[in-house]
């Protein structure tokens, strides 16, 4: 009797044949990649085109700076907006220094009070004035000169941008990859190009600002006209108003609380390179946080820190009072005639009785307390921080470093980055890594790379380890969250330069200072991602989990963070990428690297060094961010079929 084989027999066939072969496929592949460690006895990849890479950037940049005068380009395009830049920011600081000190923050408090809210406006008032208050209020209009112009044109780029991507699939398409470029590539290593084109001094910082950020107010706005409900926008299509009518009337009111986040995160992504800006010339705020570092007084540091974040408090404050205000009720209009009757006659009053200058009250000294109680952190805490400074050197760094570039042979490093990246993404991301570390070491940054990757991966996981345990219970304790948002709205807005004077003070310059502030800069957003992706987990899903009798502890481990893996892997994506933007801090106070290389190449024109380390840098970020999000995507639960 002939046995007939079922097709069940036959799938099951097929499946073992399947498994084998996947199975023979990972033999392979440990056996090459045992071969490779082997047989390669050298421990970096030979610098084969180091020159061929650097020289003729090198030979470009001498190029520009002989032709920057006479070139065409030059002529007809970046001189010309050069100059538009220079005169707005000119214009604006020479206005902000010309109006009387008082003016400022009653126009401030007008703008504020037409909405009702005089608990902000007071606020904001008084935001406007610790800056005179403490001796620094030209120094503040020079910041807030270039911050008010860097977010005008970011906003004016950004918002219109956002709302062709939002009406056009097309454009959408077509900028995405431009705007992920410019989230994940750190914000230093576009000084490199912009002193190329630009020079130095404050226009190509007001470039460097407007490019760093720029997306937020593309993605937002996108994200706002793509969620108005369709039934307003049909609705008012149905009654024969034009596309443009429909954007003005319907789209752009209803998509405002995004566009003003959107508004929001740009002030917030300005202020956070205005400290870095100073690198390229800037002057203003980030000059004197800057020369805090460098004198070690913490308390001069803190005092422009809280500056800096008292300036962009009041933009942020006054763009959402501009937007919401109503401008149709005649009572507004009144208010509106009123107040600048207000201002025009506090500028006569004050220009006739030379109340121009911001009377002196105190000066950053007053802060000389901090560095008083710091000196004494260092000279009696130094039984636990040389210890911690110790063990995370000699323990940590180091080890990680000698494993990844004397243990394991540079292309078993590549082959395993790429085998991952395949894994979890797919053959393409697979390529490009394999191809762009390859071209990493032949550029001569492997050793480098390495140095900061494991600066990167230490201060990561540190940062994970604190951000995601307080996010979950953030996110199950509304007390708990509300006690922790003021802390995580200060280290998110005081400049991270600040984090590093007393850490510096504490544990002495070297790599440990760059990879605490890091931490301090990194766990903001893991822990309000975290504690969102728990908060917004189905209570259906928590309730079922409790009705079949789950204790807390089992709920929480089975059903919470599970669900909110997704949003807890992207917690970690941001918190690699801010690590990553502190790589440039970190080498100013010791940390070296490819940060420091950065700011060497900025600082001394070494432009065919600043490209291959911006590369370098670059590579890092995109294989990091794209891993992070595969992960994450693989969490994501199945979308149910309809």
């Amino acid at each position: 009797m002939t046995d007939v084989l079922q097709p069940a027999d036959v799938a099951l066939a097929d499946e073992r044949a399947g498994r084998f072969r996947i199975r023979a496929w990972w033999i392979f592949v440990v056996v090459g990649i045992i071969l490779l460690q082997i047989l390669v006895t050298s421990p970096t990849v030979p610098a084969l085109w180091d020159t061929y890479f650097s020289g003729p950037v090198d030979q470009f940049s001498t190029w520009l700076r002989e032709n920057r005068q006479i070139h065409p380009i030059f002529t007809g395009f970046f001189i010309p907006l050069s100059a538009a830049v220079d005169w707005g920011l000119t214009t604006v600081e020479t206005f902000l220094k010309w109006l009387p000190w008082f003016v400022l923050p009653l126009a401030v408090f007008l703008v504020i009070f037409r909405t009702g809210d005089w608990r902000t406006a007071l606020v904001a008032v008084a935001a406007t004035l610790y800056p005179g208050l403490i001796g620094l209020w030209d120094t503040t209009m020079e910041t807030l000169s270039l911050m008010t112009i860097a977010v005008l044109i970011a906003l004016a780029i950004g918002i219109p941008l956002g709302v062709a991507a939002a009406r056009s699939p097309r454009v959408d398409r077509a900028i995405r990859p431009v705007l992920d470029a410019m989230q994940t590539i750190p914000a230093p290593v576009y000084f490199i190009p912009i002193v190329l084109l630009f020079g130095i001094r404050r226009v190509p910082a007001t470039i460097a600002t407007v490019i760093y950020s720029l997306p937020p107010a593309v993605r937002l706005t996108t994200l706002g006209i793509q969620g108005v409900p369709r039934q307003s926008v049909e609705a008012a299509e149905m009654y024969g108003s034009t596309g443009r009518q429909t954007l003005f009337k319907v789209q752009l009111p209803m998509a405002m609380p995004f566009i003003m986040t959107g508004v929001n995160q740009t002030i917030m992504m300005a202020l956070g390179i205005v400290v870095l800006a100073t690198l390229l010339g800037a002057g203003g705020l980030g000059q004197e946080v800057l020369e805090a570092l460098n004198q070690r007084r913490t308390g001069r540091g803190l005092a422009a820190g809280l500056a800096i974040v008292a300036v962009a408090m009041v933009l942020d404050r006054v763009g959402r009072s501009l937007a919401f205000a109503d401008r149709t009720r005649p009572a507004s209009r009144r208010y509106v005639i009123t107040a600048l009757a207000l201002i025009a006659g506090g500028i006569v009053v004050g220009r006739a009785m030379g109340w121009v200058e911001f009377p002196a009250v105190w000066e950053v000294r007053i802060f000389d307390p901090v560095d008083t109680f710091v000196r004494w952190g260092r000279d009696n805490l130094s039984f636990i921080t040389r210890p911690v400074n110790d063990f995370v050197v000699a323990g940590l760094l180091i080890p990680a470093r000698d494993f990844l570039f004397v243990t394991v042979a540079w292309p078993v490093l590549i082959a395993v980055t790429a085998i991952l990246c395949w894994r979890l993404k797919g053959i393409g991301l697979a390529v490009f890594a394999g191809a762009s570390l390859l071209m990493v070491g032949l550029i001569g940054m492997w050793e480098l790379s390495l140095q900061t990757l494991v600066q990167v991966l230490a201060a990561a996981f540190i940062s994970v380890a604190i951000a995601i345990p307080v996010g979950i219970w953030a996110g199950r304790r509304p007390r708990v969250e509300k006690v922790l948002t003021p802390i995580l709205d200060a280290l998110q807005t005081i400049p991270s330069f600040v984090f590093i004077i007393p850490v510096i003070l504490f544990f002495t310059v070297g790599q440990v200072p760059g990879i605490i502030a890091a931490v301090l800069y990194a766990i903001v957003p893991g822990i309000r991602i975290t504690a969102l992706g728990i908060k917004e987990v189905p209570e259906e899903s928590v309730e079922a989990s409790e009705t079949f009798g789950a204790t807390r502890r089992q709920t929480m481990f089975g059903v919470r963070i599970p669900l909110a893996a997704p949003t807890i892997l992207a917690a970690v994506n941001q918190v690699i990428m801010m690590v990553l933007a502190m790589v440039i801090i970190a080498g100013l106070v010791g940390g070296g690297a490819l940060g420091f290389e950065t700011v060497r190449a900025v600082t001394r024109g070494e432009t065919g060094l600043g490209f291959e380390v911006g590369f370098a840098i670059v590579v890092m970020a995109i294989i990091l961010d794209r891993l992070t999000q595969a992960w994450a995507a693989r969490l994501q639960p199945p979308t149910p079929a309809h």
